[in-house]
C-alpha cells in the first residue's frame, strides 16, 4: 500500500515532480511513500511528509482509494486530506512543486496511480447556494455531511465531530486489545461505518461485522468491498450474534469487539431522529424496517414506565417530573426539537433550549434522549443476552473488547464480566476500563464517555 497527502494551502493543492534517477522521473504526484509494516497509512504519510518535503502535518481524512498495475506489480494508493502543515515544504526527491487550482489538477502529466485522486479532487464542487444570508437546512449548514473533506477537517480544528462522519474510538487501544490480529477471525457486533473494521482487516484479520441498521449497513459493506472474502456483513441485532456465526457456518472465533455507541452517520442525520442538532421526525429506531418509532412509544407508555425509563437508562433526576409532562402532551411529541423542548421547560429553562452551547457540553435534553432511544430499541436486553453469549463465541485465548459510553451499559458490562470470571470464563482480574487519550476527546468530543473494557478467554 502507498500513502498521499492531499497538501491545501489557501485552496490550492500541491503537486511535486519526481526528480531525475526516480522511477517516472518529470511526472507529478501527490507527497507520499510506501506504508511501512506496523503503521498504518495516516502514520506512514505523517512519516513521509516529514522525510520528503521538511514538513509536520496533520493527517486528516481519508479521500480517495485507487489501484493501479506497473511493470513492477500492483499498488494501492490511499490518499488523505492536509489542511494544516507547519514547515515550508523543501526539496529532496522531487526537483519542483506547484501549488495548483484543483480544476487544473488534470493538466499535469501525473504518476498513473496518482490520476483517479486527481479527478476525485477536480471533481469536487462548492455547495449549491440557498436563499436569504444564512443555511437554515442541515444539509446546507453542514458542508461536510456531503463529502466535503475540507469542511470536515474544519470542523475537527473547532472542536465538533464532521457531520456524518463517524470516527473510530479508542482505535489504537481496540487494536492492542485485540492483538495478535494477524489472521484472526473477529465478530464486529456494531459494525457501523466499519472503521474499527478497517483497520483489523488492513491488518490481515477477517472480520464478520453485524449492524441492525441496514441503511448504515449497506454503506460499510461498499466501503469495505475492496477487501473480498476477508469481510462479510450480516443484518442482525448484537443480540443474534451466535446465530449470525451458526448461519455462516462458524464456530468461536479468536477475537469480539462490540461498540455500543451510537454512529455518528445516525446521530448527523435528521430523519433518523436521534439527536437534537437538527429538527428532524421523532424515531430513533435502529432498524426503521420494524418497531414503533419513538414517537408512538412516547404515545403509548403510562407516566410511570416512561419515568423508570428516564431514572435507569439516563440516571435523569428529574425523571418523574420529565415524565408527567411528556405525557401532559402525549401525542404532540412528533419531531426531535418538540421532545428537546419539551424536556427543557420540563426542567425550568424554557421550551427554546434546543441548541447545546459547544460540542463539550451538556444538553439538558440529552439524558432524556438516550433513555428513549434505549427503551424504544431495547438496548439494554440485546446487550444482556450478548454478555451473556460472549464467552461462547470465542475460542480458549480468544479477546473480546467492548467500548460502553454511559454509566448503564458500564454497569451491565462489568457485572456480566465480573460473574463470569468468577465461573472460570475470563483469564486474570477484570481490570477497570481504559478512557480515551485526552488528545482523542480534543479532536473528537464523541469520545469523551468511552470506557474500553478487555478480557481474555480461558
Amino acid at each position: 500500500m502507498v500513502c498521499a497527502g492531499v497538501i491545501l494551502r489557501s485552496g490550492k493543492v500541491l503537486l511535486a515532480r519526481r526528480g531525475p534517477g526516480r522511477r517516472h522521473a518529470g511526472l507529478w504526484e501527490f507527497p507520499g511513500g510506501r506504508v511501512e509494516a506496523g503503521e498504518s497509512a495516516a502514520e506512514s504519510l505523517r512519516r513521509e511528509l516529514r522525510e520528503e518535503l521538511g514538513i509536520e502535518a496533520e493527517i486528516g481524512a481519508e479521500l480517495a482509494r485507487a489501484r493501479h498495475v506497473y511493470d513492477f506489480g500492483e499498488i494501492e494508493l490511499v490518499a488523505f486530506l492536509v489542511s494544516k502543515f507547519e514547515g515550508e515544504p523543501a526539496l529532496t526527491d522531487h526537483d519542483r512543486i506547484d501549488w495548483v487550482e484543483a480544476s487544473r489538477l488534470l493538466d499535469y502529466e501525473l504518476a498513473p496511480a496518482d490520476v483517479p485522486i486527481a479527478k476525485v479532487v477536480a471533481s469536487h464542487k462548492r455547495r449549491g447556494r440557498y436563499q436569504g444570508t444564512h443555511p437554515r437546512r442541515f444539509g446546507e449548514k453542514y458542508k461536510e455531511l456531503a463529502g466535503d473533506a475540507e469542511a470536515a477537517e474544519k470542523a475537527k480544528a473547532r472542536g465538533s465531530t464532521p457531520a456524518g462522519a463517524h470516527l473510530p474510538i479508542m482505535l489504537s487501544e481496540v487494536l492492542s486489545a485485540l492483538e495478535p490480529v494477524s489472521g484472526a477471525s473477529v465478530l464486529d457486533c456494531t459494525l457501523g461505518w466499519g472503521g474499527h473494521a478497517e483497520a483489523l482487516l488492513e491488518r490481515g484479520a477477517r472480520v464478520i461485522g453485524l449492524d441492525r441498521d441496514a441503511e448504515e449497513l449497506e454503506r460499510a459493506k461498499a466501503r469495505l468491498s475492496r477487501f473480498g472474502d476477508a469481510f462479510a456483513a450480516v443484518h442482525s441485532n448484537y443480540a443474534g450474534a451466535a446465530k449470525a456465526l451458526k448461519t455462516l457456518g462458524l464456530g468461536p472465533l479468536d477475537a469480539v469487539l462490540a461498540d455500543l455507541g451510537v454512529s455518528s452517520m445516525q446521530l448527523d442525520r435528521p430523519e433518523r431522529g436521534m439527536s437534537f442538532k437538527a429538527d428532524g421526525p421523532l424515531d430513533m429506531r435502529m432498524d426503521r424496517s420494524k418497531g414503533k418509532t419513538a414517537a408512538e412509544w412516547l404515545a403509548a407508555a403510562s407516566e410511570a414506565e416512561l419515568a423508570r425509563a428516564l431514572e435507569a437508562f439516563g440516571q435523569e433526576p428529574d425523571a418523574k417530573a420529565i415524565a408527567a409532562a411528556l405525557k401532559a402532551k402525549a401525542g404532540t411529541l412528533t419531531t426531535t426539537w418538540a421532545l428537546a423542548s419539551a424536556v427543557a421547560e420540563a426542567k425550568g429553562l424554557g421550551p427554546g433550549r434546543v441548541v447545546k452551547a459547544n460540542a463539550f457540553s451538556a444538553h439538558p435534553a440529552a439524558r432524556a434522549f438516550q433513555a428513549i432511544r434505549i427503551a424504544v430499541n431495547a438496548e439494554d436486553e440485546a446487550l444482556a443476552k450478548l454478555l451473556r453469549e460472549l464467552p461462547y463465541l470465542l475460542k480458549p485465548g480468544g479477546r473480546a473488547a467492548l467500548l460502553t459510553f454511559h454509566s448503564g451499559e458500564e454497569s451491565l458490562v462489568g457485572g456480566y464480566l465480573r460473574a463470569q470470571r468468577s465461573e472460570g470464563l475470563w483469564a486474570g482480574e477484570i481490570a477497570a476500563p481504559k478512557t480515551p487519550r485526552p488528545e482523542e476527546v480534543r479532536e473528537n468530543p464523541r469520545a469523551r464517555s468511552a470506557r474500553l473494557w478487555s478480557v481474555t478467554r480461558t
